[in-house]
């Protein structure tokens, strides 16, 4: 007799810690790798950007927070006999609420989602679903069906388990949001390579991601060389921040108007701003380049055969950067009467195979396929086939 409730007490032991580290195990790489990023801007915004959030120590903090909470389910329900995988249901409804936030389409800031509502009434209902069970006698029948240890065992993991999926499936997993709030960080830590290789892996046609590419390629002065092998969304207006649709979450755009030369306590929009630095002749080489780009962005080629003249010299002699001669054969292939007429016999030839490419495929799906495979990081893909 002793050595059988010895035999048991080591076999709930084996299963408790097994349950233990199963859960703590998914929460601090969740919180350390997955959600990281949003609770950096959680904090960020709740502090007023007073403190930093910590993905180590958070990850940590949280993680122990948990694991005392579910220590004190299992106090609470001491007096029932509940399988403890149980126990750790009420710590996984936190961690969801605590990851179930989102940017607000109306103002864009930070909202806790629906389970700011359904929390409360899963965790009523857990408890009372525990004492019905008790009470009518369901929760000893179920423990007599998975009494053996090994199936008692993979009971209780099965349970973790499902409540890890819960947070998995219910937490916020916009991986646009979350390459936003990396990309950031790298930039503010000067590591524009990172930054940049992230946006390239990702490949997300997003205003925001536009923004920050924009940004990332100014910094390395390669904003009219590379920008268009980069996925584009919102024409020239995504180059800078606007309203509640295109902003920084982290980095205070006062800085990055520094970074452009001036920043007005009105908010202007990109080309409107640019603009007024022409006019007030306050452009300098990363908003000479902003503006150009911006004409390209919005295909407005007039416009920027016009402004190029004034900042660049236009001739076989100087090497134009890569996407300003595109954008220039472009021009001067398309207008009648161009008012440059821009030669490079090495980028013509590639136009004219550009042409023959797009000529041999009638049906447009296939052909902007075709064309991207080949001249996907060409400005002549991003004005046929780019918003």
């Amino acid at each position: 007799m002793d050595n059988n409730e010895s035999s048991i007490k080591i076999q709930n032991t084996l299963t408790r810690v097994s349950c233990t580290f199963a859960f703590s195990l998914f929460t601090f790489f969740y919180l350390y790798y997955y959600q990281a990023d949003l609770l950096t801007v959680m904090q960020h915004v709740f502090s007023k950007g007073q403190t930093h959030y910590n993905r180590f120590i958070g990850a940590v903090l949280i993680t122990v927070v948990l694991l005392l909470l579910q220590v004190g389910f299992v106090n609470i329900f001491r007096k029932v006999r509940l399988a403890w995988a149980f126990t750790f249901v009420p710590p996984a409804l936190c961690l969801v609420l605590l990851t179930d936030v989102h940017v607000s389409p109306i103002d864009g800031m930070l909202s806790f989602g629906n389970w700011v509502y359904i929390f409360p009434l899963a965790l009523l209902a857990f408890v009372l679903l525990v004492w019905a069970s008790s009470a009518s006698g369901l929760s000893k029948t179920l423990g007599d069906l998975v009494a053996p240890p090994v199936r008692n065992l993979w009971a209780n993991l099965c349970v973790v388990f499902l409540s890890i999926l819960l947070v998995c499936l219910a937490g916020n997993a916009d991986k646009t949001y979350h390459t936003r709030i990396y990309v950031e960080q790298c930039l503010m830590k000067g590591d524009i390579d990172k930054a940049l290789d992230e946006i390239r892996k990702r490949g997300i046609e997003d205003e925001n991601i536009t923004m920050l590419t924009a940004y990332a390629l100014s910094q390395k002065k390669t904003l009219a060389e590379n920008l268009f092998e980069y996925r584009l969304n919102g024409g020239a207006r995504a180059l800078m921040p606007y309203g509640c649709n295109v902003k920084f979450e982290l980095l205070p755009d006062t800085s990055f108007y520094a970074y452009l030369g001036n920043c007005y306590v009105q908010r202007m929009p990109t080309m409107k701003y640019l603009d007024y630095q022409s006019r007030h002749k306050r452009l300098n080489s990363r908003t000479i380049d902003y503006l150009l780009c911006g004409y390209l962005m919005d295909k407005k080629l007039d416009l920027f055969a016009r402004e190029i003249v004034k900042y660049y010299r236009v001739n076989d002699s100087i090497a134009l950067p890569k996407h300003y001669r595109e954008a220039l054969l472009l021009y001067t292939h398309l207008r009648s009467n161009p008012r440059i007429i821009y030669t490079n016999n090495v980028m013509n030839a590639d136009f004219q195979d550009y042409q023959k490419l797009e000529n041999s495929i009638a049906d447009w799906r296939e052909r902007k396929n075709a064309l991207y495979e080949t001249y996907g990081n060409t400005y002549w893909y991003y004005y046929q086939f780019c918003r």
